[in-house]
């Protein structure tokens, strides 16, 4: 039986991180890496044709939200028909037979509906004052909202259209026009180029002078 020494002992008995590895030992490592990794990667994707949704189920999903939310408007709307159907029997009571009434009859249920008439009215616009009233504190609570954020919140600006802006220049005086032809306003020029045109004048003048000379000078020659 053979002995190892104690190097040889170290070497065969410690783990493959210890000591370095051989090139079967960095194959065969390299091999399981590749081997675990491609196992996470079937796993991870089997969990998530698992549990994910694939463009097929986003696109059902997709129909039964829209088809929930078409439910739920079509269900609030007869639900506001059948309250105000409700609220309307209440308030109305179904008239008797007018044919067989009076003058007198007919006269009382006339005032009798145009008092109820008025009731409503009045009930109308103070639930309309109400409501107004509701909306500037909830504009107003915005804004202090904002302001404690700091966040600044860009106003509504009016609407004007462009035939209202035309007319209105229309309509504008001509007084508020501004006068482009005002002297005044004219910037002045020096006299640099009157200096010149005086010099031209004074050159134009000497040139006649010089051929009235000529002319004389030549008569008395042919005289001669």
């Amino acid at each position: 039986m053979r002995c190892f020494s104690k190097a040889e002992h170290k070497y065969y008995c410690s783990e493959p991180s210890d000591r370095a590895l051989t090139e079967d030992e960095k194959r065969a490592r390299k091999k399981a890496d590749r081997e675990r990794k491609r196992q996470e990667a079937r796993d991870a994707a089997e969990k998530k044709k698992r549990f994910g949704l694939t463009p097929e189920k986003k696109r059902k999903l997709r129909l039964l939200i829209m088809k929930m939310a078409t439910d739920n408007l079509k269900g609030e709307q007869q639900r506001r028909l059948e309250a105000r159907k409700n609220y309307i029997e209440q308030r109305l009571k179904p008239l008797d037979d007018l044919s067989s009434m009076s003058e007198s009859q007919l006269k009382a249920l006339c005032q009798e509906l145009h008092n109820q008439l008025k009731t409503t009215e009045e009930s109308r616009y103070d639930f309309e004052v109400k409501i107004r009233k509701q909306d500037y504190d909830i504009n107003e609570l915005n804004i202090k909202i904002n302001d404690i954020k700091g966040k600044f919140v860009k106003p509504s600006l009016k609407k004007v259209s462009k035939t209202e802006q035309k007319l209105n220049k229309i309509k504008k005086p001509k007084e508020d026009e501004p006068n482009f032809i005002n002297m005044a306003n004219l910037k002045q020029t020096t006299n640099k180029f009157a200096l010149k045109e005086e010099q031209k004048e004074e050159e134009k003048i000497n040139f006649r002078d010089q051929i009235q000379l000529k002319s004389a000078k030549e008569h008395r020659e042919e005289e001669a």
